[in-house]
């Protein structure tokens, strides 16, 4: 009963800062400049979600660790810096230079992936490499009406359920209060659009997503392959870098440079209607996170034979992609 109250309230929070920012947003045209559409939908996901955590946290007596308020206070920096850059839209160099910085000041103090015949540097650089992919990910995503924040509800679900399955209160309260956020997000967000996540937005989501899963401990004494749960969660935004790094790279572009490669993209050029690669994308994203949930129950023939199907799928829509011209 308690995480429906808490879904309720980020609900309540998030349409409340979405009607008013976008309105503001309007007024002082902090807006997309093609279709003139305010992309402040991050800041109302933002405030939503930490002061919904925050009350709750507060009403139930929570306890927030020292790790969490650094995440926290990062989530706070990293948001700050992207919301600036929407408005004065800084150079690449700049938002690289930042964002590496950001992270590696983080990572001081933050949990850190623990591979344990690694060393500790080595884990730091896996660790890095693997923040800075997961944060660019999705900022990579957010090139359509729904998409990214379409994959972030179905990221936090599965997020929900790790948490749901380790009994973790304080961790519940924490992804139900996001989702609760994400989901009004996406009822002014979905084909057409009337609000956009931003740099701001998209950038907090995936900071956030690849912090939360190095931070979480997934695996137990009698399961040790819960450990690759965030591999399976969020292998769309990797699989849709991976694709962009390679097309780019077959074209001689360099890879931060932009281009319409990304999967989604290809698939609208090769006919299909926008609704279609959406579903098809969120249903890959379903998929590749019900193989995460299964190997909760460890390495069995059913998690072998589900996993080579969704591989199957994707790779279908894959070659679909890379057949079309753009």
């Amino acid at each position: 009963m308690k995480v429906v109250i808490v879904f309720l309230i980020s609900c309540f929070f998030s349409l409340g800062f979405l009607f008013f920012l976008k309105r503001l947003g309007l007024s002082f045209k902090l807006c997309e400049k093609r279709r003139n559409i305010p992309f402040v939908g991050g800041l109302a996901l933002f405030l939503s979600f930490f002061l919904t955590f925050l009350f709750f946290s507060k009403v139930y007596l929570i306890e927030i660790p020292f790790q969490l308020k650094w995440l926290f206070l990062f989530c706070w920096v990293f948001f700050l810096v992207e919301f600036f850059d929407d408005i004065y839209d800084f150079s690449i160099t700049v938002k690289l230079v930042s964002q590496l910085i950001i992270i590696g000041i983080f990572l001081t103090k933050a949990k850190i992936i623990q591979i344990y015949f690694l060393s500790l540097w080595l884990n730091y650089f896996i660790s890095f490499f693997w923040l800075m992919g997961i944060t660019c990910a999705f900022n990579h995503l957010d090139i359509s009406d729904g998409l990214c924040g379409g994959v972030s509800l179905i990221t936090t679900l599965y997020f929900l359920i790790a948490v749901a399955l380790k009994t973790d209160v304080r961790l519940l309260i924490l992804f139900m209060a996001l989702f609760g956020a994400i989901f009004s997000f996406l009822l002014l967000n979905f084909p057409p659009a009337k609000i956009f996540l931003g740099n701001s937005g998209s950038h907090f989501l995936g900071f956030f997503f690849g912090a939360m899963s190095m931070y979480i401990d997934y695996a137990t004494l009698r399961n040790s392959y819960f450990l690759a749960f965030p591999l399976f969660i969020l292998a769309y935004p990797m699989i849709d870098t991976f694709f962009i790094i390679f097309v780019r790279l077959k074209k001689r572009i360099m890879p931060l440079m932009k281009s319409n490669d990304h999967i989604f993209l290809r698939l609208l050029s090769s006919g299909w209607s926008e609704r279609k690669a959406l579903l098809r994308i969120f249903l890959l994203t379903l998929l590749w996170g019900m193989c995460g949930v299964f190997l909760y129950f460890g390495m069995n023939i059913f998690f072998v034979i589900f996993s080579l199907f969704v591989f199957l799928m994707t790779g279908k829509i894959i070659i679909y992609a890379l057949r079309a011209e753009r």
